[in-house]
């Protein structure tokens, strides 16, 4: 009886860990630890940059942030006519439905200048396994043609290579830059992770004793 009571417990410490293996763990890591910058850095070219973000929990808005307090640039919200619903259930009925149907929900941002950049970040949280639909309504409505794209990404534990693939799709006179994707379970190694990315993508310059060490 006992032996079966322990072969019982094994299963079950087994099977918890299973459950767990694909939640996402905190990145430790690789790359130093960043300092926030007083003021934003120039970008870098003398480029006039643009932070274009949706939100709906807030994740994105938060790196969205952490994009602007970087790097000199304007930040707005994308935000839509009717507003998603908290409700877990009908907000995932509903986007399924404006994924699969290439949906556009219209948009009460407009930016009218959009001509005025050169480099536009697009935010945005994965849903259904790729962007949300406001970003389909953004990138139709704006022309982002000769542009610099760069797509940033909040999700759960969905790959992020879809949406990149819709931006690339919608943006095709655009240069689209390699993204970055955050996920659940990752913000406190979030603000160092963007800076790096900022820099690899030559968005800012590294610092000098950064390049010295390069």
């Amino acid at each position: 009886m006992e032996k079966k009571i322990l072969l019982l417990l094994t299963w079950l410490m087994l099977a918890v860990t299973g459950c767990s293996a694909d939640e996402p763990r905190t990145e430790s890591s690789d790359t130093p630890p960043a300092e926030k910058p007083e003021e934003p850095l120039e970008p870098s070219g003398d480029k006039k940059v643009l932070v274009v973000y949706f939100s709906h929990t807030g994740n994105t808005r938060t790196i969205a942030g952490y994009i602007h307090e970087t790097v000199k640039s304007d930040l707005v919200e994308i935000k839509t006519v009717d507003t998603y619903t908290d409700d877990y259930d009908t907000l995932l009925a509903q986007i399924r439905e404006e994924v699969a149907s290439e949906y556009c929900p219209p948009l009460t941002t407009k930016i009218e200048n959009i001509s005025s950049y050169d480099v536009i970040f697009i935010g945005y949280p994965i849903w259904v396994e790729t962007a949300a639909p406001p970003i389909r309504s953004f990138l139709t409505t704006h022309d982002l043609a000769g542009k610099t794209v760069v797509p940033f990404c909040t999700s759960g534990t969905s790959s992020a290579e879809a949406s990149y693939r819709l931006i690339r799709s919608l943006c095709p006179q655009s240069t689209v830059l390699e993204g970055i994707q955050i996920r659940r379970g990752t913000y406190d190694t979030a603000y160092n992770r963007v800076i790096a990315w900022l820099q690899k993508i030559g968005i800012v310059e590294l610092n000098q004793e950064e390049n010295d060490e390069r």
